[in-house]
């Protein structure tokens, strides 16, 4: 008897992109926007965004 194979999470991502094919500008621009801004928060508040020397004394 085979088992019923679940769907995951991917599957239903892109089944929905597929039925929505105009959403998936706005889905892939938002992903970008939202790394973008997180890694310029990082880089901000991390201290990366300081001298070499400050960085190397880190260590």
């Amino acid at each position: 008897m085979a088992r019923k194979k679940n769907k995951t999470i991917r599957m239903r991502y892109d089944a929905w992109l597929g039925s929505h094919p105009a959403m998936a500008n706005v889905v892939i621009a938002a992903s970008v926007a939202v790394a973008l801004v997180g890694l310029f928060v990082f880089v901000t508040f991390s201290g990366f965004g300081a001298s070499a020397e400050f960085i190397y004394n880190q260590f």
